[in-house]
C-alpha cells in the first residue's frame, strides 16, 4: 500500500495524534509499505517525519481549505499513486476530498479521531458521509458517542488501541536528570504530562498541588509541555503561593526518565481519548491518578493498574493522591500491575498489526468507496 499521513496541526504542535501518526507511519513502513508524510511546512511533526526518514512534503493549508492546495495535492496522489491518505482534521479531510477528484484516482481517505471531536451538525454529517471512507479511533466511548448520532454506521469507525514501544530501559539517572533541569534533592515528586492548554486543567492540578503541600510542604510538582498557558499557569501557582514548589521544565522529546523521576502521575484532563501519557506512564511502573474522561476507564482498572475518580472531583484526587504518598508498598503494587498490563496488551505490534488489517479492508472494498 502506498500510504500518506496528513496533519495541518500548528507549527509546535506535538501531541498525541502526531505521535500516534508517526508511531503508526514507521509501523506500516517496516511492514512493507510505502509511506509519505505531509504537513505544515518546518512543523514539528513535517519536521520529525524528516529524521525518521520519510518522503515528507511541506504543504500549505488554508483556514478551510482551497482549492490550489487541493490540486497540489493531487499531484502527490498521482506522483507517488497513493492508496490511502489518513487525516485528522476537517480541513485536511476537504483538501484531499477534492484532491482524490483531481488525480481521478480511488484513493481511500480515513479520518483518525483521538478525541471526540466530530460534532453532530449538518456540516460534519456532509463531510463524513460524503468525503470519509472510515474513521479509526482508540476508545469505544467516542466510537459509542459517534454512533448515538445517527448517522454513522457500526462498521465505519473501527477502534484500535493506542500502541507503545514496550522496549524500555529498566531504571533512570535521577542525579543526572536533576542536574539538567535544576530540580531540587526533594520527595514526594508528583507530575503532570500534556500541552499546556485548557483542556488539560492545569488549573486543577495546582489546586491538588496545594492540598499536598499542607501534608507534604517537601512535595515538588513537575510540569511538562509546552502551551499558550504557560504564563497563566505560572500566575495562578503563584497566587496560590505554591510558585517555589512548581517545576516548569517545557517541552520535551525524551520523557522515560522524566516519568520514572516522579512518584505519581496525575490526569487532569476535561476530555480525552485513551491518554499517551498514561500509556507511557503506566508501562515504566508508575501509580497513575486520573479524572475518569474518555476512555482512561479502558484502559485503568481501578485500584489495580491505578486509581479513577470522577472528573474535576480535586478534593477525592487529592484523598486519593495523599493515600498513594503514604503507601510506597500500594504504590509499587499499582505500578507493576499496571506495567504488565500494557506490555501484555497495548504494542505498538499489536496496534500496527489492527490498523493495517483495516486499511486493507477498506482498500478490498475501494470498488464502493466514495468518490
Amino acid at each position: 500500500m502506498n500510504i500518506l499521513f496528513l496533519n495541518s496541526t500548528r507549527v509546535k504542535a506535538w501531541g498525541g495524534i502526531e505521535k500516534w501518526m508517526l508511531m503508526t507511519a514507521k509501523g506500516l513502513r517496516q511492514r512493507g509499505h510505502t509511506v509519505y508524510c505531509g504537513g505544515k511546512s518546518n512543523s514539528l511533526f513535517v519536521n520529525k517525519c524528516i529524521e525518521a526518514g520519510f518522503c515528507t512534503y511541506s504543504l500549505k493549508f488554508g483556514m478551510d481549505f482551497s482549492i490550489i492546495n487541493s490540486y497540489r495535492l493531487s499531484k502527490i496522489f498521482r506522483h507517488h499513486q497513493i492508496d490511502i491518505v489518513i487525516n485528522h482534521y476537517n480541513k485536511e479531510i476537504k483538501m484531499a476530498s477534492i484532491a482524490r477528484k483531481f488525480s481521478r484516482r480511488t484513493v481511500i481517505i480515513v479520518a483518525r479521531a483521538g478525541l471526540a471531536n466530530v460534532h453532530d451538525n449538518w456540516r460534519y454529517r456532509h463531510t463524513y458521509k460524503h468525503m470519509v471512507d472510515g474513521v479509526i479511533t482508540n476508545t469505544k466511548a467516542i466510537k459509542k458517542k459517534y454512533l448515538s448520532y445517527g448517522w454513522m454506521e457500526d462498521d465505519f469507525i473501527r477502534v484500535i488501541q493506542n500502541g507503545v514501544d514496550i522496549n524500555v530501559s529498566a531504571n533512570s539517572d535521577i542525579e543526572n536528570l536533576r542536574q539538567t533541569y535544576n530540580l531540587p534533592k526533594r520527595r514526594p515528586v508528583i507530575g503532570i504530562f500534556g500541552r499546556l492548554v485548557p483542556q488539560k486543567q492545569h488549573n486543577l492540578f495546582l489546586d491538588v498541588a496545594k492540598n499536598i503541600l499542607d501534608e507534604y510542604p517537601e512535595a515538588i510538582f513537575l510540569i511538562v509541555g509546552y502551551g499558550p498557558l504557560k504564563d497563566k499557569i505560572q500566575q495562578y501557582a503563584c497566587d496560590l503561593g505554591i510558585n517555589d514548589s512548581v517545576y516548569m521544565v517545557g517541552f520535551q522529546t525524551d520523557l522515560e526518565d522524566l516519568y520514572y523521576y516522579c512518584d505519581i502521575i496525575l490526569l487532569t484532563s476535561a476530555y480525552e481519548g485513551v491518554p499517551n501519557v498514561l500509556i507511557e506512564a503506566m508501562l515504566v511502573g508508575r501509580s497513575v491518578v486520573a479524572f475518569d474522561v474518555g476512555g482512561v476507564n479502558e484502559l485503568i482498572q481501578s485500584g489495580k493498574t491505578g486509581i479513577i475518580v470522577p472528573s474535576n472531583d480535586v478534593r477525592l484526587m487529592t484523598k486519593k493522591t495523599l493515600e498513594l504518598l503514604k503507601s510506597a508498598e500500594v504504590r509499587e503494587s499499582l505500578g507493576s500491575e499496571a506495567s504488565k498490563f500494557i506490555r501484555e496488551n497495548i504494542s505498538i505490534e499489536k496496534m500496527v498489526n489492527s490498523i493495517e488489517n483495516y486499511l486493507k479492508e477498506l482498500l478490498a472494498c475501494k470498488s464502493g468507496s466514495k468518490i
